[in-house]
């Protein structure tokens, strides 16, 4: 064990000396790297308990729904029809995002002694900074659907099956708002709120590469299924990225809003068409993010720190960081459920 004083020596008035308060710090550590330990797991338990809250909300309000549906003899077949219809869902999962990717967080952080409002950039960005990497944003989402859509040709081939059942979508025209506003509006501010602002500011001051990482990958995770989490993470490297370059998190907010909008209108405009024409939309739309991207490329040629996100670093080596991070108690457990819940859509 190093140890090493917090102050030194110091008298009262009598001139006797007053007692001396020593801390321990593990062997390998300085008090530097201890005190850096105990802040990120400090801030690994507060973002895991807040996504554990979210994990057991559902399941906690549906179960408490049909237990007072029980109640007042309630719970019958019109109930379960009523509460199957795609457009009760679409508003049951508006008011549960807006609610548990914003509450959870500021409650948990303001009992750990954080002020939320110092963690996240609402300010609007440089005007030299918003297209070049809102395009470079909206590209690198492109590319990930492609990676990720190649990915799942090679488990095709190895016969892995794996389905996700996301529903069908309301229709007509209230329908569409419906799932545009669930899909294309709220998920983008609250997540991005969450994930971009309360969890990527609350890890910056230790190196910004290891929180737009770390953030990407609790990200990635946090969508329960095998077959989003990829994409998930991808899209959170370069929302992270986005938003230390510019300093807000309204450009993330946008290519996330972008890339779920192009997602939701692909699945209305081409919902009757057959399936050569969804595939040469979405290509064409591929493209154009493609081109976008290019774009945006072309337009950061001249900044020489266009790319870097070198900003203050932490005194431990990264792979410590990771370390204390991922194997803090609230995040071993989130992390375990949400794999084991990815196993159900084998099919």
């Amino acid at each position: 064990m190093n140890n090493s004083f917090e102050n030194e020596p110091q008298f009262t008035e009598n001139n006797e000396p007053q007692q001396r308060y020593v801390t321990y710090v593990p062997y390998g550590l300085t008090p530097e790297t201890f005190e850096e330990r105990r802040n990120i797991k400090k801030v690994a338990n507060t973002i895991g308990a807040a996504l554990l809250i979210v994990l057991a909300a559902s399941e906690v309000i549906v179960f408490v729904l049909r237990f007072i549906l029980n109640i007042f003899n309630l719970w019958n077949t019109k109930t379960l029809a009523f509460t199957s219809d795609p457009a009760f869902n679409e508003i049951f999962n508006t008011v549960f995002s807006t609610v548990m990717f914003t509450l959870p967080f500021i409650i948990c952080f303001k009992i750990s002694g954080v002020r939320v409002s110092g963690l996240i950039r609402f300010r609007l960005p440089a005007k030299k900074d918003i297209l070049p990497y809102l395009f470079l944003g909206i590209a690198f989402c492109a590319i990930a659907n492609i990676t990720v859509s190649y990915m799942g040709s090679i488990f095709s081939m190895f016969g892995i099956n794996y389905d996700v059942d996301y529903g069908e979508n309301p229709q007509g025209i209230l329908g569409f708002m419906l799932t545009f506003i669930s899909t294309a509006i709220i998920p983008p501010l609250v997540e991005e709120f969450a994930c971009r602002g309360i969890m990527l500011g609350s890890l910056k001051k230790y190196g910004n590469s290891f929180a737009v990482l770390t953030s990407a990958i609790v990200f990635g995770i946090m969508h329960g299924n095998f077959q989003q989490m990829p994409f998930a993470f991808l899209v959170g490297l370069i929302l992270g990225f986005v938003t230390v370059k510019t300093g807000s998190i309204w450009p993330a907010v946008a290519i996330h809003a972008f890339n779920n909008a192009f997602s939701v209108l692909h699945d209305y405009i081409f919902a009757n068409s057959a399936q050569l024409t969804k595939s040469i939309g979405y290509l064409v739309f591929l493209i154009i993010s493609l081109i976008l991207g290019l774009v945006g490329v072309y337009m950061l040629s001249g900044r020489k720190d266009a790319y870097s996100i070198k900003g203050k670093e932490a005194k431990a080596e990264k792979s410590k960081l990771y370390t204390w991070f991922f194997t803090s108690p609230t995040i071993i457990i989130f992390i375990v459920i949400c794999v084991l819940k990815s196993f159900q859509f084998f099919i």
